[in-house]
């Protein structure tokens, strides 16, 4: 035995002088989305029935979680299904905190998070990091001690948020479900979403960490220079709940979109050079000392996904749909609606013995006017929605279907772009987007997934001059 274990140690020894370190240790400096904690996360789709009772309304859930046992605050922005931000909140999270928000509750009560009964309603409110969470004499970390607080994040933050006044919830609640907004000031149509998903509100979030509390959105100026973060520090998952046993009886859930920042750290407002040849943030960053200041991972444009449509266990598939924004932010919604019908570049679908279908013309610019797919910056569409291509006449109830999101808009630059430190773009860019697929039968199972996507952020965008063969991006 004692020769066993002087063998072993020399084992272990000479393995040990023998490592070589790595060959880079900036592995995080990728495109490549992965589940790892984020400085920005994105629930690409949200629905929430507030007119039916919390027993039986369709709604959307998200939590959000610190890895650190430094404080963090998360702020939340909701956006409308044309991608105009109508909500924002913030979400203090002591160390090592997890916060839920269920968006029935904000729709239909007014409220972003309720107490515990008898308390008001808001988020975490402890104090400081547990004491069981550190060794013996080490001293916990208080809710101010995170270097990269502002000075007036003691006092924007010293209130949870607190109930929706009546007017801004009626302002809410016609947003995310006619589109229609009162602004007196903009002298526009004030149209700021779509009509065509019945009573529920609809739209999307976007969470990003940040170093105050207020009601700035990424369309602020001081957004990107005075206020955002970039440690990669939250994860976050999301549950689609349908409770209603008439209408569904089932629920799904799936992680966020979870956006690092590359690279990481730094103080609000500091300008640090990235590899990035854009961001996610892009379409908002016009007025950043750098465009590429948010340092946020770029999302791919082309996926791949499965589906399952009949059958015995009557399958269903619905495909949950963000879009890059196609219009420029303004304060004033002048030309939001042009959020409502961003083109889809190509479409294929297949089925279980390779039979291929398409919608006539996708991909192939100079053939305009051309039914090109148009889908808003959000949505979720079954895969019988007319807008898919149709299904094979085989008789297959399963197959999948190739999404190239590129949109022609956002992507677009005719000449090169200065993104500061050398870094440019010439010509075109892709643009982003994200899938997720849900499947569900006979009102009781159901399951979500991110789409497989065929490329990155940084992929090139494809020639869309004739239909080049699919395939993952080089």
């Amino acid at each position: 035995m004692k020769i066993l274990t002087f063998v072993l140690l020399l084992l272990l020894t000479g393995t040990a002088s023998a490592a070589t370190p790595p060959s880079t240790i900036a592995n995080d400096d990728s495109c490549d989305v992965a589940l790892l904690p984020a400085a920005t996360l994105l629930l690409p789709y949200f629905e929430v029935d507030f007119l039916s009772p919390s027993t039986t309304a369709y709604t959307t859930l998200f939590t959000v979680q610190n890895t650190t046992a430094q404080p963090q605050i998360a702020r939340v922005t909701l956006w409308t299904d044309w991608a105009y931000p109508m909500l924002t909140f913030n979400i203090f999270l002591t160390g090592y905190d997890i916060q839920s928000i269920n968006l029935w509750d904000v729709f239909a009560r007014g409220v972003i998070a309720p107490g515990a009964p008898g308390q008001p309603g808001g988020t975490s409110n402890r104090t400081a990091v547990p004491q069981n969470f550190w060794p013996p004499g080490a001293q916990p970390l208080q809710n101010d001690q995170n270097p990269h607080f502002l000075a007036d994040a003691a006092t924007t933050c010293a209130s949870n948020p607190g109930p929706i006044d009546a007017a801004l919830l009626a302002e809410l609640r016609s947003a995310f479900t006619t589109g229609n907004i009162s602004r007196p000031d903009c002298m526009v149509a004030n149209k700021v979403g779509s009509n065509n998903h019945g009573a529920n509100a609809v739209g999307y979030a976007t969470i990003d960490v940040v170093a105050n509390c207020n009601a700035n959105s990424p369309l602020s100026a001081f957004y990107f220079d005075r206020e955002l973060l970039f440690d990669n520090v939250l994860l976050g998952d999301a549950q689609h709940l349908s409770p209603n046993s008439v209408t569904g009886n089932y629920a799904g859930g799936n992680p966020l979109v979870h956006i690092r920042a590359v690279p990481e750290g730094g103080a609000a407002g500091s300008v640090v050079a990235t590899d990035l040849p854009y961001t996610f943030y892009d379409l908002y960053t016009t007025g950043a000392a750098v465009r590429t200041q948010d340092r946020r991972q770029p999302l791919p444009s082309a996926f791949m996904t499965h589906f399952i449509e009949g059958g015995t266990a009557a399958f269903n598939t619905k495909l949950q749909i963000w879009r890059e924004a196609l219009a420029a932010p303004t304060s004033c919604p002048i030309a939001y609606s042009s959020n409502a019908s961003v083109e889809i570049a190509d479409e294929v679908r297949f089925d279980e013995h390779e039979n291929a279908t398409y919608v006539p013309c996708a991909g192939i610019v100079g053939e305009h006017p051309c039914p090109n797919p148009l889908l808003a910056s959000t949505s979720s569409h079954p895969m019988t929605y007319e807008l898919f291509p149709p299904a094979a006449t085989s008789g297959d109830i399963a197959g999948w279907i190739y999404l190239n999101l590129n949109n022609r808009g956002s992507s677009a630059y005719s000449s090169t772009r200065n993104y500061g430190f050398g870094s440019t773009v010439v010509g075109r860019r892709q643009s982003q987007g994200w899938v997720v697929t849900s499947m569900f039968a006979e009102g009781r199972f159901a399951v979500e997934m991110d789409a497989p996507a065929v490329g990155n952020g940084c992929s090139p965008a494809p020639d869309l001059s004739t239909r080049a063969a699919i395939g993952p991006a080089p």
